[in-house]
């Protein structure tokens, strides 16, 4: 898929970059982003670099990932860019600071399982390797003097609460730390503590962003988030099929607002700190989102697996949170602000995927 054949798409990433007053902060800068294809980073990258053809900005890309070809593939608009760099790096093999250049600007850290059937094939990823890589990259970054590093954690490190949300940044609730589907939630929260460690006790500028649930045509086709899949299923015609009654509320974001979010969190949050990313006109159910992604596809929505009201039980892989919305004062007051409600949104991400659809 080529979303660059997309002409909404470009027209998403010129209203972004029109009211993105923090991109021309980062000129002549570099960055580092660790899980380039990823749903959430593939959005950043393409924002920078649209906005370097556009300016001539002079930002350079650092895209990391585990196949060099398949970046190159994602990216292909800008494969022979001056400004874009791949490196091919596998976690089980090699220590990354061996394969990096000096002088970095900016590092995003974005890497790790967060589909439900990542996570139940790689705990063990999910809960060490993800902390020990997060190590180097915070150590590389207190040799090298990097200006700001972003850990992206998740909305899920908030657990259960009786309360329910939407959860401020120091509302947490309790995580069944026996339940190997924990190691997502709890591998995150050890990465947050590890930054904020190296903030107090390093002094390395380190913030951390908290998405809620990111959704969007930069997902890959074979991200099983029901959002990512459900996209691509309305843009193909199909009927969708929901095998839960899906009354759990969340904090939707489209993925470029979510990207303009990070990037602000990073050159203007506070180090140490965590932010909630959230769009006060997303806050649905997942029923009304997947609602609105049907009748974007012009499809219709059945509840029951084989659409006929009869519901699948939950399962260890499911997300335990009942009610995951989130509050975004904290972001607000960097002044951020979204750009898609999720009527756009949904109808973007089907649009955008037809169009650009192999």
């Amino acid at each position: 898929m080529d979303l660059y054949k997309s002409k909404l798409y470009m027209s998403d990433l010129d209203e972004m970059i029109e009211h993105t007053d923090i991109l021309n902060e980062f000129r002549g800068k570099s960055f580092l982003i660790i899980g380039a294809r990823g749903l959430i980073c593939s959005a950043i990258a393409d924002l920078l670099l649209y906005y370097n053809e556009k300016t001539d900005a002079g930002i350079h890309l650092y895209l990391v990932g585990r196949n060099k070809e398949k970046i190159l593939e994602r990216f292909i608009k800008y494969k022979n860019s001056k400004d874009l760099s791949v490196i091919e790096y596998d976690s089980d093999k090699e220590n990354i600071t061996s394969l990096l250049p000096h002088k970095i600007s900016y590092i995003i850290d974005g890497i790790g399982p967060s589909s439900p059937g990542d996570i139940g094939a790689g705990a063990l990823a999910s809960l060490y390797s993800n902390l020990v890589l997060l190590k180097d990259l915070l150590e590389y970054a207190c040799d090298e003097q990097v200006l700001s590093t972003l850990y992206i954690s998740s909305s899920e490190i908030y657990g259960r609460s009786d309360k329910g949300g939407p959860f401020k940044e120091d509302d947490y609730g309790w995580v069944d730390i026996l339940n190997p589907r924990s190691s997502y939630s709890s591998g995150k929260r050890s990465c947050e503590t590890l930054c904020a460690c190296y903030a107090d006790e390093k002094n390395v500028n380190t913030v951390i962003a908290r998405p809620g649930h990111i959704y969007g045509p930069s997902a890959r086709k074979d991200d099983d988030h029901i959002a990512a899949s459900f996209s691509y299923e309305a843009a193909k015609g199909h009927d969708l099929k929901m095998k839960s009654e899906g009354l759990q509320l969340r904090s939707y974001c489209y993925m470029l607002d979510c990207a303009s979010a990070m990037l602000t969190i990073l050159i203007r949050g506070k180090s140490g700190q965590a932010y909630n990313i959230s769009n006060k006109e997303s806050v649905i159910t997942l029923r009304d989102m997947m609602s609105l992604i049907a009748k974007a596809g012009n499809v219709s929505l059945y509840i029951g697996d084989n659409g006929d009201g009869i519901l699948k039980a939950a399962t260890s892989l499911d997300n335990p949170m009942p009610d995951s919305s989130l509050d975004s004062g904290k972001l607000l007051a960097l002044g951020w602000r979204g750009l898609f409600d999720a009527v756009k949104g949904a109808d973007h991400t089907v649009q955008i995927i037809r169009q650009a659809i192999d």
